[in-house]
């Protein structure tokens, strides 16, 4: 063989090399990327398993989710035509996530076309058409998008949507493997937090009346007296009593009174404030309490929910309606120096009760407040 085609030999065996060493090279950075990127899903599964509470988990996905990932936001759309997710996170919650990302709506039939009919995640540039739903109107526009559908049983019943300010970031062409994991551990994350909110709201509920219980109220006394003490706002107290009640039982039995109960406990609640906390403290004692709330605007409320129950007809299937009266006992929070708020919590709740007591003694169908 000549020294030319030797040389030539060389050379093309040099070229292959070089392409070779590059090839693996690449391969092996793309090894150490997907290492890297599954570690990064891993940190953040953990991330998911570990939240508590529905609160808890939305935190991970609209705030630990794009900072872990360097993305511009997360945007989190729920199907929520039953009012579910809105009832289990509250109204200052859900208000407050709405802020960061979360978007509850009666029914997503209108996302279809944005995900198409196999659920699977779909990456591409930013769409005017498709994607304006998930920016206001003030918002910078992303340069591209990951929609992932979050489907159970065939049905769609939520979207997260991935947004980054790179163009490139996500490319029809690239894998979905990741985000597919990510999309169901996410779902089963999010399902089981709404079942404990849901059994968890369950326990706190009054069967019978469907208002809070006692056993939420005691807790939520708890936190309203700290709250109160911490940044020195007023809190007040209002027990209800229905008068003369052991007389509907009597006269026209337990069902009519069952039926008294519930009414007058949707009643009183309708009388209240969203930010009140309502309950059944007891047979025919219910509790509000009224968080900043002084003790004259108590005692106009007081006054309301009193005047509602004197005008209202209660139905008890008996051929004439029903008249009652309630008597209520008002109390402010008083607080000395030192003093925690569990002994804060507890002279609160008995001051309210001399006070009703006052009332009942006094002729009942009144409103007495606690005299300091």
């Amino acid at each position: 063989m000549c020294s030319i085609a030797r040389e030539c030999l060389r050379q093309e065996r040099v070229l292959n090399e070089r392409v070779l060493r590059e090839q693996l090279e690449a391969l092996l950075l793309k090894a150490h990327e997907n290492e890297a990127k599954l570690a990064r899903f891993g940190r953040l599964e953990q991330q998911l398993m570990a939240a508590r509470t529905l609160v808890q988990l939305l935190w991970v996905i609209l705030q630990e989710l794009p900072a872990s990932f360097a993305l511009d936001s997360v945007r989190l759309i729920l199907d929520d035509g039953d009012g579910e997710w809105a009832q289990a996170l509250g109204i200052q919650a859900a208000a407050s996530f709405s802020a960061r990302g979360l978007m509850l709506c009666e029914d997503l039939d209108w996302c279809g076309v944005c995900v198409g009919p196999d659920w699977r995640p779909v990456l591409s540039g930013w769409d005017d058409g498709h994607h304006a739903f998930l920016v206001g109107e003030q918002d910078p526009l992303p340069g591209s998008v990951a929609l992932l559908p979050l489907a159970r049983q065939g049905r769609l019943v939520g979207i997260v949507s991935l947004l980054s300010h790179d163009r490139h970031r996500f490319q029809n062409e690239d894998g979905t493997w990741f985000l597919e994991r990510l999309a169901s551990f996410m779902l089963m994350c999010l399902e089981n937090a709404l079942y404990y909110e849901k059994l968890e709201r369950s326990s706190w509920l009054d069967g019978l009346t469907q208002v809070n219980n006692r056993r939420y109220f005691d807790v939520r006394l708890q936190e309203a007296a700290s709250h109160a003490l911490r940044h020195q706002q007023p809190l007040s107290l209002l027990i209800f009593d229905l008068d003369w009640f052991k007389r509907v039982n009597d006269q026209w039995g337990h069902q009519a009174g069952d039926r008294v109960l519930q009414q007058a406990a949707q009643l009183m609640r309708s009388m209240l404030r969203s930010s009140d906390s309502f309950a059944r403290y007891g047979g025919e004692e219910f509790v509000a309490l009224l968080p900043d709330t002084d003790v004259d605007s108590a005692t106009e409320i007081a006054g309301r929910v009193l005047r509602a129950i004197a005008g209202f007809s209660f139905q008890i299937d008996a051929e004439e309606p029903l008249s009652m009266t309630v008597s209520i006992g008002v109390a402010p929070l008083e607080a000395g120096a030192g003093d925690q708020p569990a002994v804060v919590a507890g002279r609160l709740v008995a001051h309210a009760d001399a006070a009703l007591y006052r009332a009942k003694e006094a002729g009942r169908n009144g409103v007495v407040v606690h005299a300091s």
